[in-house]
């Protein structure tokens, strides 16, 4: 009887030894797999080349308001490239953020973090004004926090049923979708959305720049240049104005 209590507790002894070595084992494997990340691994996608447009008229925007809506992750180029067209031209821009992270967010190209962008609002407080035209940032990331945020629905709903011109960018167009205002209309956005913007109701055109109405969306960081343009078509067209 003895004996058979002492090689119970044998067993139990290296059962637990051979458990230990195991987790070790799995432990030094798991290190094989993971380690700390390095800057050289962090992808950055392709640089945006788009050359800013000559300025003609340094007061073609004067008196014009605008706001850009973002959120960590933004593409730096979809939301520098637009606001440095705008400020030049003497529109006073906003960049409004969510409630969460109200001191600014992070910009990225691709997943790389490149720039910090200070906010001059939040979602909510953006609701008191009324802006001339609105911008809907890209940045896969960015796009989804925005777009799941309901005072950023409830803000871009407001602006765009007061008839007011609303814009978006790559995938800043998957907001239209949770705004609702995608079903019905022609639009483009990043490619890797045009099921989803086809399955909301919407008529996919894979261009640079479309222009439905006072909604304007273009596909990438490539096509800049022809969003900018469709920018100043929107600011510029007869009786687009505050109400």
């Amino acid at each position: 009887m003895k004996s058979l209590k002492s090689n119970s507790k044998t067993v139990a002894v290296v059962s637990i030894i051979a458990s230990m070595a195991f987790a070790n084992l799995s432990w030094a494997n798991s290190q094989d797999v993971f380690s700390p990340v390095t800057d050289a691994q962090v992808p950055s996608g392709i640089e945006s080349t788009a050359k800013q447009p000559p300025v003609e008229d340094p007061n073609l925007f004067r008196g014009k308001h605008v706001a850009i809506l973002a959120s960590h992750g933004v593409e730096e180029s979809e939301i520098t490239y637009p606001y440095e067209f705008l400020i030049r031209r003497g529109a006073t821009v906003d960049i409004l953020v969510p409630e969460w992270t109200k001191e600014g967010v992070v910009a990225s190209k691709f997943l790389y973090p490149t720039l910090f962008v200070k906010a001059s609002g939040t979602f909510q407080e953006g609701l008191e004004n009324d802006y001339d035209l609105m911008i809907l940032t890209g940045g896969a990331w960015n796009a989804q926090v925005v777009r799941s945020d309901g005072q950023a629905l409830e803000l871009v709903s407001k602006h765009f049923q007061s008839g007011r011109a609303l814009a978006a960018i790559c995938a800043g167009s998957s907001v239209l979708i949770n705004v609702g205002i995608a079903k019905g209309r022609t639009l483009t956005g990043s490619p890797v959305l045009r099921t989803d913007l086809e399955n909301s109701g919407a008529h996919y055109i894979d261009r640079a720049k479309v222009i439905s109405g006072n909604l304007l969306t273009s596909r990438s960081p490539d096509d800049l240049p022809e969003f900018v343009e469709g920018l100043r078509q929107l600011l510029t067209a007869r009786g687009n104005s505050r109400r």
